[in-house]
């Protein structure tokens, strides 16, 4: 027999003739139910991590399970558009090559980071299938096709319709360098220097006053209140007094409310309802005035002092705190450490403003959604971060989704009228858009649709600027990468069967795809969710591109191969928890491979030629190494369809190794050792040993898919086997 004497077979070439042979397209040849996955879509700015690609062998691993248990399997691939992100990583390129978004304006921008994305969306395809994803790419979307848009469109005005979705004023995350509100996703805590300022309010006509602490000085100037918890008896007796909010010049009262932290600071805390969501919270509850002074780019603005007009944040707090000291009102400034809000992407300091944007009333959905959790609708690997998910329902908040952006896909509404819109139905919060459009007669209409509308009156139509939050569009991917309620694939594949994906967006997404789900489609997205963790570096820190410890995939397939990849990350990635990677349990699990290879092919090599068509005619019996066998599959059939994959890597690795190898091997070449060739017992003893790996194979291809095809289509060359191992029933 001539068989390589190392295992050295080419993944990229065992990967095409999967694909040359349709491998990972549905069958719908016997009538089990249908399995599919929609894969979480990486962004489409740039290569595939360690994360993904790993987290990736999960889907690969239960695909290729389903498959071979005769189940018509679909993976759903896909690219996201990742608004905040590519667009920040698509305006840096653009600064690299001397131009900017506002040179190429909006139409051309988006044209040119369309194309640099697809681009980038090549290079993770390859990825994705370097890892050995058996997904169905003739099904690939991006999220901005214009088919998705549609179906992403056709909710957002359902829920316009049913007055889900609305226009507010309320306190968003702005990234001043980004340009837009972010989602808290969007966001990170970092630890930096700043300072606390103790700062007298003086009482109108004296000397004496309350002294605030705060780690925001340049937010005074839209002071409306200073706050103390009523408990407090030093300051109980001042409640409803006035002080006189310095610099500014205007009176400010002093109100009571309970959540304020007596031992934090003074005791005493200043209320700035548009610059804090706190102060929001509080603002509403006592019904204070809201004083921007703070814009978009960061910049002070509004109704302050003309000296102040223009500056940073950070120029304004040390421009107050000179004046507040020479006026004798600043009593001390302490400098601390402490944590800040900054932007994921930029690393800039979020300003929390008042800001105009469009909303959805997500509470009705939630309370659907919620009831689908607590009826057992939707299983959660970990079980614990289904009180996680539950409690997220219980407690959700008006979503806003709406991005300042030129990425995305733009909200479909136009404006005639001067978009007075916003203000009127401020003032009515009672009323609808259509009594709007009623009211004014013309003067000032609001109409959806991408087209614009045709005028008429000498109307002057106006598109809203603003784009969709990607989670908006992403969150209704199961059914809209299906082609919607009334594509074929809908009815074929819908409800999906698994969500699987990293812990720290199951709020974000997840808990988004079910709230969709039962609200377009009526039923749950999927039955299951399965969370992954973090891969970290070696020492258990996050890895960085700034810290030097990422480790580049195409590094450890060159190095150990896909399959000792995946192995390592079976056994060590447990639901939801982080994992540090261990480079020298990869080089073991490289070793396990070659263990297959070498193993496989003294099996083979113990076969004559002349035997072959012997073996193939031969009837197996059940032996007591059959039976382990047929135990063995049956056992890591059922890991696998719990979930429980680090058992089942172990248990394939265990198995082979030391019963296949260590044991029975050895002892089947002793009872055939000087058998004549084509003796009875050869044949029964081989064809015993041929059928045993067979079985390892079948079982061990979920977790290891390459090194198990390449031994397969060793067996079809020497006609023991035929077609591909995937194809094989388990």
């Amino acid at each position: 027999m001539d068989i390589p004497k190392a295992y050295n077979s080419d993944e990229l070439e065992i990967y095409k003739l999967w694909e040359d042979s349709e491998a990972f397209k549905p069958n719908h040849s016997n009538s089990k139910e249908t399995f599919t996955i929609t894969l979480p879509p990486p962004n489409a700015n740039g290569n595939l991590h360690l994360g993904h690609m790993c987290g990736y062998s999960f889907h690969d691993c239960i695909a290729r399970y389903m498959r071979m248990s005769g189940h018509p399997t679909l993976l759903v691939p896909g690219k996201d558009h990742a608004g905040i992100q590519t667009e920040a990583a698509f305006t840096k390129y653009l600064k690299e090559k001397g131009e900017s978004k506002q040179s190429l304006g909006r139409e051309e921008f988006f044209k040119q980071c369309y194309d640099f994305c697809m681009s980038n969306a090549e290079n993770a395809r390859n990825q994705e299938k370097r890892i050995g994803l058996s997904a169905d790419y003739d099904r690939e979307f991006f999220t901005l096709d214009p088919n998705l848009t549609k179906l992403v469109y056709d909710t957002f005005y359902k829920m316009f319709d049913e007055g889900l979705v609305y226009r507010d004023k309320r306190i968003v995350n702005q990234c001043p360098n980004c340009g837009t509100a972010l989602a808290d996703i969007d966001t990170e805590h970092e630890e930096r220097r700043g300072i606390f300022a103790y700062i007298v309010y003086p009482f109108p006509n004296s000397k004496e006053g309350i002294t605030v602490a705060t780690t925001r000085s340049e937010t005074m100037l839209g002071d409306s209140a200073v706050a103390v918890n009523p408990k407090d008896e030093r300051y109980k007796d001042m409640i409803g007094k006035k002080v006189v909010l310095p610099i500014a010049e205007r009176e400010i009262p002093i109100i009571g409310d309970e959540d304020v932290d007596m031992e934090l600071g003074t005791g005493a805390v200043k209320v700035t309802p548009a610059h804090s969501p706190v102060d929001f919270e509080i603002g509403k509850k006592h019904n204070l005035e809201i004083i921007n002074v703070i814009d978009e780019a960061g910049k002070m603005v509004g109704d302050i002092p003309e000296r102040f007009k223009g500056m940073t944040t950070i120029d304004c707090s040390k421009a107050l705190c000179k004046e507040l000291e020479d006026m004798g009102l600043l009593k001390n400034i302490e400098n601390i450490k402490h944590e800040v809000v900054i932007c994921e992407r930029c690393k800039t300091a979020i300003e929390p403003i008042i800001s105009n944007q469009w909303y959805v009333n997500v509470k009705p959905l939630a309370d659907k959604a919620l009831e689908a959790l607590r009826n057992n609708e939707i299983k959660v690997f970990p079980d614990g971060q289904k009180k996680a998910l539950e409690f997220f329902y219980e407690n959700i908040q008006p979503w806003c989704i709406s991005r300042q952006l030129w990425w995305g896909q733009r909200i479909p509404v136009w404006y005639s009228g001067g978009k007075k819109l916003y203000d009127w139905l401020n003032e009515h919060k009672d009323k609808t858009v259509n009594d709007y459009n009623g009211q004014v007669n013309g003067t000032g209409e609001i109409y959806r649709g991408e087209e614009k509308p045709e005028s008429k009156n000498g109307e002057v139509w106006e598109p809203e600027e603003d784009v969709f939050d990607t989670w908006f569009s992403s969150g209704q991917l199961p059914y809209t990468t299906l082609g919607g309620l009334e594509g074929d694939d809908f009815k074929k594949y819908y409800p999906t069967q698994v969500m699987i994906h990293a812990r720290d967006i199951l709020f974000w997404w997840s808990a988004r795809m079910i709230m969709f789900g039962l609200y377009t489609t009526g039923k749950v997205p999927y039955s299951t969710i399965f969370l992954t963790g973090m891969i970290l570096a070696s020492d258990g820190s996050k890895m960085s591109k700034s810290k030097g410890n990422g480790i580049e995939p195409s590094e450890v397939f060159e190095k150990y191969g896909a399959d000792a990849l995946r192995l390592w990350y079976y056994s060590d990635a447990l639901p939801g928890s982080n994992a540090p990677i261990r480079e020298e349990k990869i080089k073991g699990n490289r070793n396990f491979v070659n263990k297959i290879w070498n193993a496989s092919r003294f099996i083979l090599m113990n076969i004559d030629s002349s035997e072959i068509e012997k073996i193939n005619q031969y009837e197996i019996k059940e032996t007591d190494r059959i039976l382990l066998t047929k135990e063995h599959v049956k056992r890591v059939s059922n890991y696998i369809e719990k979930f429980q994959f680090n058992l089942g890597a172990e248990y394939i690795r265990e198995f082979f190794w030391h019963e296949v190898c260590d044991k029975w091997i050895e002892d089947i070449k002793k009872e055939i050792k000087d058998k004549d060739i084509g003796s009875e017992i050869r044949i029964e003893k081989l064809s015993e040993l041929l059928w045993i790996l067979k079985e390892n194979l079948k079982i061990m291809h979920p977790f290891v898919p390459f090194i198990t095809e390449a031994v397969w289509q060793e067996l079809v060359k020497l006609n023991l086997s035929h077609g591909i191992l995937m194809y094989e029933k388990i």
